[in-house]
């Protein structure tokens, strides 16, 4: 359910297959379904050719890097298919610390799309999803919001601390086999992530802009931001490292996606995410999730969601370099990844540090440490590709318009055509084609 398929070229043959790759996973991953707000069986996005349904956080980053580009009905139903009634309104499903990262996507789909019915639905639903949140996850003695990391729902993303007494791999256990620790209300998870942090700030951000644009307050969302964006730069910028810490008061690990969104978001002004791009550690082959990897996991290799590299925050971390100027680093995490699909024939879910295979990781499973599967044809990892090409390489806004573009080493132009937003079709070109 492509509106567009555009045809893209730079003179770097690798990077305009994995361009092509990247439109294809959307097509293998396209399934009608009806679930959340879709009566009827509709096409929707799915996060990989492993998965029978949408997931919130998939869903919203991959509307954010392409979807609402190429193809804003298939972006619209899978947003739609994720919400859930409550007392006859809408708000928003999914695990309970990350949910908002919907409004990522609702945000961007309704900044390419113009449409005031969906601002108005994605404004309600963020609302009062919003409303259950600050009731249940935030903690005003710090002015922060408890709950994993948003990446992480397996325990090999975080310290020692974090595992289950059953070996359960799920973090969604941790209270149930923590009764002692847990908090008592909400999800019951102590921990203060900084990926979920910032993404709070964002959707205040996001509900400020929609209740300018349909006539609402604003003002209370924006105060909330601002509020937040403070408590971030308070409790989690760590002067020793250079870097903003991965949990509040309790880890100092590198935390990659959190660390580009405090860049893209505006938390981090320009010294600091100077700083954060000086001190990072980058693998041979792609910025890890989370850095050092927590033990037991080193011992045979890289936990499952520490140590290894998983594209779609390659795409967030390669657009905050970007933004924070530099093109070095998103050259590489694009080269990267590109490579990495180009060879296998389809994008994967993580790949390996230190070879770049496909690898899905150390973790508990079945009562023991087993190394997982990395699932097939994962879409946010070719939507990743594709967002950096849209809004890093061509420089797209927020609203599809073109921008400042950015040519890696390997492209002396860039050239696309096809491609329609808000009515019109651009023709996007930079440098100039030799011959």
């Amino acid at each position: 359910m492509l509106k567009d398929i555009p045809e893209f070229s730079c003179g770097d043959e690798t990077l305009e297959r994995a361009f092509r790759l990247a439109l294809g996973a959307f097509a293998i991953n396209t399934k009608r379904v009806s679930s959340g707000l879709l009566a009827k069986p509709r096409p929707c996005l799915m996060a990989g050719l492993d998965y029978p349904s949408p997931w919130t956080r998939d869903a919203a980053i991959n509307v954010y890097f392409a979807a609402a580009l190429l193809a804003p009905d298939l972006a619209r139903n899978t947003l739609l298919s994720v919400l859930e009634t409550r007392g006859g309104e809408p708000v928003i499903g999914g695990q309970y610390w990350d949910r908002l990262i919907w409004l990522l996507g609702a945000e961007r789909l309704w900044k390419t799309a113009g449409d005031t019915c969906f601002a108005r639905l994605a404004f309600d639903a963020g609302r009062r999803t919003m409303d259950i949140c600050l009731r249940e996850e935030y903690d005003p003695s710090d002015g922060l919001f408890r709950g994993p990391a948003v990446y992480g729902d397996g325990v090999s993303a975080y310290p020692l601390r974090y595992r289950n007494p059953s070996l359960s791999s799920s973090i969604l256990r941790w209270s149930a086999e923590h009764p002692a620790s847990r908090t008592p209300v909400g999800g019951g998870i102590p921990m203060k992530a900084l990926s979920t942090n910032c993404m709070y700030e964002y959707a205040f951000r996001v509900l400020a802009r929609l209740a300018d644009a349909l006539g609402e307050d604003s003002a209370g969302f924006s105060r909330q931001a601002e509020e937040l964006k403070d408590a971030v730069n308070r409790s989690f910028w760590n002067p020793d490292t250079g870097m903003y810490d991965y949990l509040a008061m309790e880890c100092e690990a590198q935390e990659s996606l959190g660390l580009a969104f405090a860049v893209l978001f505006g938390i981090a002004g320009q010294d600091r995410a100077r700083s954060v791009f000086e001190h990072a550690h980058i693998t041979d082959h792609g910025v890890p999730c989370v850095w050092p990897p927590f033990p037991p996991y080193d011992a045979s290799g890289y936990g499952r969601h520490c140590g290894t590299v998983w594209p779609h925050i390659q795409g967030f971390w390669a657009l905050a370099a970007l933004k924070a100027g530099r093109g070095d680093l998103f050259s590489r995490e694009l080269s990267a990844l590109a490579g990495h699909a180009v060879r296998d024939g389809q994008f994967a879910e993580i790949y390996h540090p230190e070879d770049g295979r496909i690898y899905g990781g150390i973790q508990e499973g079945g009562g023991k440490y087993v190394e997982w599967r990395s699932c097939a044809w994962q879409t946010w990892s070719a939507a990743a590709l594709l967002g950096m090409v849209f809004y890093g390489v061509f420089g797209l806004d927020e609203e599809g318009r073109p921008g400042q573009a950015f040519l890696p080493p390997n492209a002396a132009y860039a050239e696309m055509s096809g491609l329609t937003v808000g009515g019109r079709e651009l023709r996007l070109a930079a440098g100039q084609r030799r011959g």
